[in-house]
């Protein structure tokens, strides 16, 4: 056995890797994606897309790229170099945009790791060599001392073990045990991964070929129970007093992000067609105060963070309500809560936003398509309750569309219009809002082609801007006619470039700037900026017309520039 430390480490047995398919590995605490090419050449990367910091794992391997599943982004086997964005397919992406590559070697039925970036030429190889028969990888929620101590015991597990013929050797992340169980020679070799701080993986192997079935499960058992063993026994077991046992420097209570909260799911349930409907429950000493209106951001188990509107009534502040819609186009956010999420289970949720407020004692319009329908429910709801004159409608394919159709029900001004074409779905908006008083608030949620045809026809039916109020959901823009343009930070001096096809967000992020964002789309409002001077190239559906006439402000995460110069209040 080597007796120095050996800085390469088996992460995965080779057979984990399946063509097409990216296997999840972890080391020291990094994440990585392990996958292989066409080629049979394995890859290892630090499982994050330099974009937006999506797991790679959740991607697609695609034989000699691997896809980001977020934005599509594709970097190419090997170096890593990104080859495609698809928002800028016309243009060669920079240099620089890499995932990072680790240096990687298979061997022995093993994938090998060192934490080191990959470069050309060969490595030495590790010096490490298993037994010829490979047994079970095995993770162990206990740092990598304690579980070396409690795999030095492994023979002692074998109620045959004559404990004179045993023999033990060990460096830090390696065992071989030889021992008689009665006639028999055993030998077993271990390997120890420290995934992270407080978790282990054994690779484990044995020199006997001649294992059957029964002899490979006989050390599965006995792995398995020296596993158990150890994350049962509170103390049977002296822990190390190495820096991996060292107490948290807080407790979880003081750790608290007061812009977030941990909220459990209590039920869940189908709704109407492709929408979900979730109540969450907040934690204990939690006391929400929000509005009609507001929504809350929510970290999908995918990874993704999206923005869902509450449907709470006003008497509703123990439990949040949700409608989440099945994208067709998912990336893995609303797909992944609705295949992956169950009754139990927690989520990170942000504490409600409202950027769609009701105007107070105004009667008001209220004008919802599909999955729109969230926040008028709530609205309705509250001017219901405060005696604010109301009138909601409705804009579905079907009766089997509607959505929360026990809470529409409640309200007593409500009119559902199904099975309308568009021509039909417009001259019926074109007949609500001519009988309506154009002093009236006017609120729109839905698909962007129904909240241009309303704003257009109230426009002409004598609305102000003011009053005509809307939520939209997604926001489609395209960055086909995109260039580059340079932006100019008054408070820092800081001048730099906008490349096409890179959101000014981003940029401004890639140079240590720091902007909030949240839907990336142009349509929460999160990213708002000032602008000092420039001509800013509005392509957000947050801002009023007057506020994109003003050229005052834009919202970065989708907006660039006209003007060659844009100058922000940063």
């Amino acid at each position: 056995m080597n007796q120095q430390q050996n800085p390469w480490f088996p992460v995965a047995q080779s057979n984990d890797l399946v063509p097409r398919h990216v296997f999840h590995g972890q080391l020291q605490g990094v994440e990585l994606a392990l996958w292989r090419d066409d080629q049979q050449q394995v890859n290892a990367w630090e499982n994050r897309c330099p974009h937006r910091s999506v797991r790679f794992t959740l991607g697609v391997n695609m034989g000699s790229r691997l896809r980001c599943q977020y934005h599509g982004w594709q970097y190419q086997a090997g170096d890593g170099r990104c080859t495609l964005i698809p928002a800028a397919s016309n243009s060669t992406p920079p240099a620089s945009l890499c995932a990072q590559p680790y240096a990687v070697r298979e061997q022995d039925g093993f994938i090998w790791i060192k934490l080191q970036p990959a470069v050309p030429g060969d490595l030495p190889a590790p010096s490490f060599a298993p037994f010829a028969q490979r047994l079970r990888s095995l993770p162990f929620h206990a740092p990598l001392a304690e579980v070396r101590q409690a795999l030095a015991g492994y023979a002692l597990l074998d109620p045959q073990c004559v404990v004179d013929s045993l023999h033990l050797q060990q460096t830090e992340h390696e065992l071989q045990l030889t021992w008689r169980s009665g006639e028999q020679l055993c030998q077993v070799r271990f390997y120890l991964q420290p995934a992270s701080a407080r978790r282990t993986i054994v690779h484990s192997s044995t020199a006997d070929l001649r294992l059957g079935i029964d002899e490979v499960r006989w050390h599965n058992r006995l792995l398995t129970d020296a596993r158990r063993r150890l994350e049962n026994s509170n103390g049977v077991i002296a822990r190390s007093h190495t820096e991996d046992s060292r107490p948290a420097a807080t407790s979880p209570g003081q750790r608290r992000d007061p812009q977030h909260l941990e909220a459990t799911v209590v039920e869940r349930w189908n709704t109407a067609g492709e929408i979900l409907g979730l109540k969450l429950a907040l934690p204990a000493d939690s006391a929400l105060t929000f509005e009609a209106g507001a929504h809350i951001d929510l970290h999908t188990p995918s990874g993704h963070v999206r923005q869902y509107s509450l449907v709470n009534a006003p008497d509703e502040r123990e439990q949040l309500v949700l409608g989440i819609k099945l994208e067709e186009a998912s990336r893995g956010g609303s797909r992944s809560l609705h295949e992956q999420l169950k009754a139990g289970d927690r989520l990170r949720i942000s504490q409600p936003k409202n950027h769609f407020r009701l105007v107070p004692e105004r009667a008001a319009i209220l004008i919802a398509g599909g999955i729109g329908i969230t926040p008028l429910l709530a609205m309705g709801a509250a001017a219901q309750a405060c005696g604010q004159a109301y009138e909601l409608h409705y804009f579905v394919r079907s009766e089997a569309h509607v959505a929360f159709p026990e809470r529409l029900h409640r309200l007593r001004h409500n009119c559902i219009h199904t099975g309308l074409s568009p021509e039909q779905t417009g001259e019926r908006l074109r007949i609500v809002l001519q009988q309506a008083d154009p002093q009236t608030q006017l609120y729109v949620c839905g698909p962007k082609v129904l909240i241009d045809v309303v704003s257009s026809l109230a426009r002409e039916a004598g609305w102000n801007d003011a009053d005509i109020h809307f939520e939209l959901f997604a926001n489609t823009v395209s960055h086909a006619q995109d260039r580059p343009f340079d932006v100019r930070l008054q408070r820092s001096g800081a001048q730099f470039t906008v490349p096409a096809g890179v959101s000014l967000a981003d940029c401004l992020k890639a140079h240590g700037i720091a902007v909030d964002t949240s839907c990336e789309q142009g349509v929460c409002g999160t990213c708002r900026t000032e602008v000092i001077d420039g001509e800013p190239d509005h392509r957000d559906v947050c801002l009023s017309r007057g506020e994109q006439q003003s050229n005052r402000c834009l919202m970065p995460c989708v907006s660039r520039s006209k003007s060659e110069l844009l100058v922000l209040d940063l």
